[in-house]
């Protein structure tokens, strides 16, 4: 008794109606999801939510020039002390005992000696800085000059050419100081000679300051030449106590007035108390450092006019 089926022409509009309604939901769901979406992005801006995307790393910035450990500048650090031990090269025994010290000295090498090549050399492998101990010409006229003396009567072509002799025998110099030298120290055109032919050859300069007099540290500042002189000798007087005693004094005026340098020579009692006080140095505030150091912060204070005060004594 079922009524009449729809015909073809209704079915094609109830088609229609159900594609329109169909599209009609996904229009909606579509501009529903692009909503949600501009608000999202709206209050990403606002509340920084964790997956937002880093901002773009800065550029690396080029490393400033060294300054020295723990990052502060060379003259900026604690108090340092720099030690050398003089008159080195005729004993191979005093080579390897100065050469296995577990602290930066310097060794301080006389030419002419029968173990010079061989002192530096071990020195230099230790680690240790070289220099030549020029001889230079006494006040003593007692004392006996042989040919590696620097006397005040040379010409300068002579002169230099017993430095130039100095140098050559002696592997891996970096730097010089005199031994003796009371006489000579104390002029100014010999001096003078010395420091131009250091300076051309990229040494540094120690003044050992056996007189008072000497032009030696003023003609090294003239010529440009990184330089210091000494402040302590740690054996002029070379009984037990009293080498420790100048050890101590050496730490106070390193505390004092930010270094210090010491000579010494290699007597069994220097070396004695070299081994037992050089690790209280750094319990004491002061870093045993390498002498190039000290030469470097005090040429760098003299060049900015800072004050270089001798303090110690005139042997």
């Amino acid at each position: 008794m079922g009524g009449k089926g729809p015909t073809k022409a209704e079915r094609r509009r109830r088609y229609r109606v159900a594609g329109w309604v169909g599209s009609g939901v996904v229009a909606g769901l579509v501009l529903s999801i692009g909503i949600w979406a501009v608000m999202e992005g709206y209050e990403s801006t606002e509340g920084e939510p964790a997956n937002k995307a880093a901002p773009a790393s800065p550029p690396p910035q080029p490393p400033g020039p060294p300054t020295g450990h723990g990052g502060k500048g060379l003259d900026q650090r604690g108090p340092r002390a720099a030690i050398i031990i003089d008159d080195l090269g005729n004993s191979r025994r005093h080579a390897s005992v100065v050469s296995e010290l577990s602290y930066p000295v310097a060794v301080a090498v006389l030419p002419q000696t029968p173990h010079a090549a061989q002192t530096a050399r071990q020195a230099h492998a230790s680690g240790k800085e070289v220099l030549l101990h020029m001889p230079m010409e006494p006040g003593d006229s007692g004392v006996r000059l042989d040919g590696s003396f620097l006397r005040a009567g040379m010409g300068r072509e002579h002169l230099l050419a017993t430095l130039r002799s100095n140098l050559a025998g002696i592997p891996h110099v970096q730097g010089v100081n005199n031994h003796m030298g009371s006489r000579l120290t104390a002029r100014s055109r010999p001096m003078r000679w010395v420091m131009e032919a250091l300076d051309r050859r990229g040494l540094y300069f120690i003044d050992s300051r056996t007189t008072a007099a000497t032009k030696g540290l003023k003609e090294a500042r003239a010529a440009g030449l990184p330089a210091a002189e000494r402040d302590v000798f740690l054996d002029h007087d070379p009984a037990e106590e009293a080498v420790r005693e100048q050890f101590r004094t050496m730490l106070t005026q390193a505390r004092e007035q930010g270094t210090a340098l010491a000579i010494a020579h290699p007597h069994p009692v220097t070396l004695k108390v070299l081994r037992e006080m050089l690790p209280q140095a750094s319990r004491r505030g002061v870093e045993i450092v390498p002498l190039r150091e000290v030469v470097a912060v005090r040429s760098g204070q003299a060049a900015k006019g800072g004050s270089l005060a001798y303090k110690g004594s005139d042997n």
